[in-house]
């Protein structure tokens, strides 16, 4: 094809290299914006959800309705807390300090469902002991948010569950509290709000990673290496007429 005084030849290989190498390029642009609205739209839910009326948890479990429920959603929890049988989960992150996320179980009443409620983030002691955890069973009512087990980047190998109580954990999954608390327990965790009693540091909020103009950024950085590809496709095709150069030596 020419182009005023320039002729464009495309070799096969090199075409099918930049072709594969710009749609690659391409795509991981576009999953970047799909992970940015992903990421805006659970901050979103979260800010609307936590901000809305509570709403009976104890109702929701009887009524077999829980997996109904949003995640974020504020709720209203009536029972009492087994702090005989707590949970730390080791490694948790608050700040640039490490130390541990206390899990107690709740049981609801009247009957004898269990929901782990996150009290907050503990830091870890000088010695490396760990702490102790004294909590009233008396009953009471208590408000927090429908949360889940914190998630690690990377699961490496099995969790091995110690003796005693408290137990210490690495980010333990649903089939490993139920060998611990039975049939009973039911799956959403309730995160502590940050103003009720017997509970440690708090400041609840998606664990999104980057945040969404991170992602945006990234998208738009693959994007301009993709249109980079295609300008040097074109670059390296494009010749000059064999025409225009005899007529500039005459």
């Amino acid at each position: 094809m020419k182009v005023g005084k320039w002729q464009f030849r495309p070799t096969l290989w090199p075409t099918l290299v930049a072709l594969v190498t710009f749609a690659v390029l391409i795509r991981l642009g576009v999953w970047q914006l799909h992970r940015a609205d992903y990421k805006r739209g659970l901050l979103q839910q979260f800010h609307h959800n936590v901000q809305l009326a509570p709403l009976d948890f104890n109702q929701a479990a009887a009524n077999g309705q829980l997996n109904k429920l949003s995640r974020y959603r504020h709720v209203e929890a009536r029972g009492h807390y087994d702090a005989a049988h707590q949970l730390l989960l080791n490694e948790m992150q608050h700040g640039d300090a490490v130390g541990y996320e206390v899990l107690t179980p709740f049981v609801l009443a009247p009957g004898q469902q269990i929901v782990m409620v996150d009290r907050g983030w503990l830091a870890k002691s000088a010695n490396a002991q760990l702490p102790s955890l004294p909590l009233s069973s008396d009953a009471r009512r208590i408000r927090g948010i429908i949360g889940f087990l914190p998630v690690p980047g990377i699961r490496l190998g099995k969790n091995t569950v110690p003796d005693g109580w408290p137990k210490l954990l690495l980010y333990p999954r649903y089939p490993t509290l139920e060998k611990l608390y039975g049939g009973k327990l039911l799956h959403p965790v309730i995160w502590l709000d940050p103003d009720q009693a017997d509970g440690y540091a708090r400041d609840w909020r998606p664990n999104i990673g980057f945040p969404p103009i991170r992602h945006t950024a990234y998208a738009l950085q693959w994007f301009a290496m993709a249109l980079a590809v295609a300008v040097i496709w074109i670059v390296v095709n494009l010749k000059r007429g064999q025409n225009d150069d005899r007529n500039k030596s005459d």
